[in-house]
């Protein structure tokens, strides 16, 4: 498998080298992450000093919290899942550094954030200063798609840090008597800003993050040996359309069935000019009416009557113009030959002639006239389809069954157990006997099942995506922010209302394909659907039933809330009609910036057949 694996290799519909690859999906991503958890935690940590200084440490505390927030969850899911753990069963040293270690990360999570996004840009560098395929360059892409707990904590950031982060900071931004210290809002204000960058980087990422992973990506924050083992299973388990291709690339046409004879090399084989004898002689064979001038319309009426201007004596002769046509050739050998073939027939009795008829095994060949003449095969013509309509039509019936079977186990979930079980219909069908044969049975190609995914975005794709995911982040935050300031009461109905509304469209879509016992995930992930939709760990059957539907609930949820505040609250300052316009106008644009990315930059489906 090639290092780069995985890794777009178009932008724009063009083809780029494998150092471009490397500068464009890790180099120029990992340094705008570094820079926007930077300005974020600074000004997270500038809030919470200002708050403290101006006296409300209630609001400092909640801001601190959420800080840290994402790293004790972080924490407590490495602690709790066993793949994480080192291979030693009981507590020794080795166990005593993992916990040490990840207890030291959750004290100084900022250290260890700059750290890997430190670590993965000194290797993207050093990825770009060795030739492709070398072992240099493997090992430097190694390490920059290395997997790492930190991920996780990355993830986590964007909707237990970021969102309710921004949330808190618009509402003490909007309240009474809030713009008198200007060192507080302006923190308050970069704090708000970059919480939108982080939460629409880590949406792009994942935005459909399952139809890319069933088709290779890997959770980047799995243990090394879970991303050694799905990449294994995936390599046994499938095959991609060039290899598929590259198999069968001398095998265009289907095989032929090995029971039916190959017509046209016998065909030349038995009318070629000159054919060697048992003996190793080689005569000429004559043939019978099998010539180019056969298939000429112009040909054959010239050969109609050959003797039409000659005299009988020409014709007793020979000696005609036409005379060195097929037809006329053949009776002239036929005339030349006539005694040969009766000295041949008075030597050779019935018995004889008849054994040596039944056992020929050559059906093209006759032994009498093999070394002069050719001839038509003595075997009959095979059965026509309509003798085996009966056998074909129950093999198609047990194809349509199967099919059936198939499709009701992958979508109807807890069926009865051995309803589809065939095994006393197998021992009560009677084996066929070695005399039978199945050449003339029906048979088809066999069918392979395909699994359907998506590549990763390029970053033109990916910048258009961040881009509106920016815009319909705003929408939602500021809409969802000033509706809280004059209707607090009707806000946290709106939320219920939307947070129940995700939970069931949640279990309606995994009532098939996913476990019901994921229900305390679910819980999280109807919370993230708040705000933002994923393909994260739920993969969607309608993808855009979901998008379009959701988009359109929430734009009516933003706009019904924008008119209801703007129309019935009662505000002096221009800010607000400012708001009011940026939640429209914002809306807007996500839309269109949604549409353009499906358009023209969605990346290309990517099929896999299941081996």
């Amino acid at each position: 498998m090639d290092v780069l694996d995985g890794v777009p290799r178009c932008i724009l519909g063009y083809q780029v080298k494998t150092r471009t690859q490397i500068v464009f999906s890790f180099l120029i991503p990992v340094i705008f992450e570094l820079l926007v958890y930077t300005v974020v935690i600074t000004a997270d940590v500038l809030v919470v000093v200002e708050h403290f200084r101006n006296g409300n440490p209630s609001w400092a505390w909640f801001s601190l919290s959420f800080m840290w927030l994402p790293a004790i969850a972080c924490f407590s899911a490495v602690l709790s899942s066993p793949s994480q753990w080192p291979e030693v069963i009981g507590f020794d040293e080795r166990t005593y550094r993992f916990v040490k270690m990840n207890l030291l990360v959750l004290v100084f999570f900022p250290v260890a954030a700059v750290y890997r996004f430190s670590r993965r840009i000194f290797w993207s560098i050093e990825a770009l200063f060795h030739d492709k395929s070398s072992y240099g360059r493997v090992q430097a892409v190694s390490k920059i798609r290395e997997t790492s707990p930190f991920e996780l904590y990355h993830f986590l950031q964007a909707f237990l840090h970021a969102a309710p982060q921004m949330l808190l900071q618009l509402y003490i931004l909007l309240r009474d008597n809030t713009f008198r210290n200007y060192d507080t809002v302006t923190a308050q204000i970069v704090s708000v800003v970059f919480s939108f960058l982080t939460m629409a980087s880590i949406i792009t990422s994942y935005q459909r993050f399952e139809s890319q992973k069933i088709v290779g990506r890997c959770y980047p924050w799995c243990s090394e040996e879970q991303v050694k083992a799905r990449r294994r299973e995936l390599l046994r388990t499938t095959s991609t359309v060039e290899s598929v291709m590259e198999r069968n690339i001398t095998s265009v046409l289907p095989e032929p069935d090995p029971m039916t004879p190959n017509i046209m090399r016998n065909f030349y084989s038995r009318y070629s000019e000159v054919s060697p004898t048992p003996s190793g002689s080689s005569i000429q064979r004559k043939t019978l009416n099998v010539d180019q001038s056969n298939f000429d319309s112009f040909s054959m009426k010239k050969l109609k009557d050959p003797y039409t201007n000659c005299t009988d004596d020409d014709k007793l002769t020979g000696d005609t113009a036409d005379s060195l046509s097929p037809t006329v050739s053949f009776k002239q050998d036929l005339v030349e030959n006539i005694e040969d073939i009766r000295d041949y027939l008075l030597r050779t009795d019935d018995t004889k002639l008849a054994a040596i008829e039944d056992n020929s095994d050559d059906e093209y060949e006759d032994p009498i006239y093999a070394e002069i003449f050719d001839k038509s095969p003595r075997t009959p013509a095979p059965p026509t389809p309509g003798a085996y309509l009966a056998q074909r039509a129950s093999m198609l019936k047990n194809f349509f069954v199967f099919d059936t079977e198939n499709f009701l186990k992958d979508h109807v979930p807890r069926l009865p157990e051995k309803l589809f079980d065939h095994s006393s219909e197998r021992k009560s069908t009677p084996v066929p006997t070695a005399d039978e044969t199945d050449g003339d049975l029906l048979s088809l190609p066999s069918r392979r099942q395909i699994i359907s995914g998506l590549e990763e975005d390029d970053l033109s794709g990916k910048s258009v995506a961040f881009a509106g995911w920016v815009m319909f982040l705003l929408m939602r935050m500021v809409a969802l922010s000033v509706f809280y300031v004059f209707f607090s009461t009707y806000f946290w109905m709106v939320c219920l209302n939307h947070y129940l509304l995700m939970i069931a469209c949640i279990i309606y879509e995994v009532r098939f394909h996913e476990k019901l016992e994921r229900y305390y995930f679910y819980l999280f992930l109807a919370y993230i659907y708040m705000f933002s939709l994923m393909e994260f760990k739920i993969k969607f059957i309608h993808v855009r039933t979901w998008y379009v539907g959701y988009v359109t609930i929430v734009l009516v949820e933003n706009f019904a809330m924008s008119a209801i505040w703007y129309n019935l609250g009662s505000f002096e300052s221009w800010w607000f009609d400012f708001l009011h316009y940026i939640t429209i106008v914002s809306g807007v644009l996500s839309v269109l910036c949604f549409l353009f990315y499906y358009a023209f930059l969605r990346p290309r489906d990517k099929l896999l057949f299941v081996n």
